[in-house]
């Protein structure tokens, strides 16, 4: 009966060493994951048989602040080649543009630029033709700063140079 008593005792000691060391598990990893830095919004870009992450050339919060910035990523689209984009929730589920920069026949540039609303899409895709050859994409999130005109600044940008 002592073995049985015994047995108890070790197996307290266990799950409560158990829950101790199990405490602490949480607490680091509580830790770890209040102190990472945010990630910033990502763009899937794919083009050609090969895709890019795109990260903000520049991103702010609403009013303009705490800002950071990235670079432009380069994707080569060949002429006649869409250039797809996969987009993150935090364009999706806000109004957003997008502007395509050709260059034409004649090596002249053409933008075309299209707004969306909020839940409009989460992929878009960005034709070319061999007389509108695509030379790059910005994408830009509104904030609620605007100009003298009324209109407002981008809070967030995209840069993609495809030729």
């Amino acid at each position: 009966m002592s073995m049985q008593l015994r047995t108890k005792k070790i197996l307290a000691l266990s799950a409560a060493g158990l829950v101790v060391v199990l405490v602490a598990f949480v607490g680091v990893l509580y830790t770890l994951v209040r102190d990472s830095p945010t990630r910033l919004p990502v763009i899937t870009a794919f083009a050609h048989d090969r895709s890019e992450q795109v990260i903000p050339f520049g991103y702010c919060n609403l009013y303009l602040e705490d800002c950071e910035s990235g670079g432009i990523t380069e994707l080569d689209v060949p002429p006649g080649y869409p250039l797809q984009l996969s987009l993150p929730p935090e364009i999706v589920n806000a109004p957003w543009r997008i502007f395509a920069l050709y260059q034409d026949a004649s090596g002249g540039p053409v933008i075309l630029e299209k707004t969306h609303r909020a839940g409009e899409t989460r992929a878009v895709t960005v034709p070319s033709s061999e007389d509108l050859q695509l030379a790059g994409v910005e994408i830009q999130l509104p904030s609620a700063v605007v100009d003298e005109e009324g209109l407002p600044h981008a809070r967030a940008v995209w840069s993609i140079k495809t030729a």
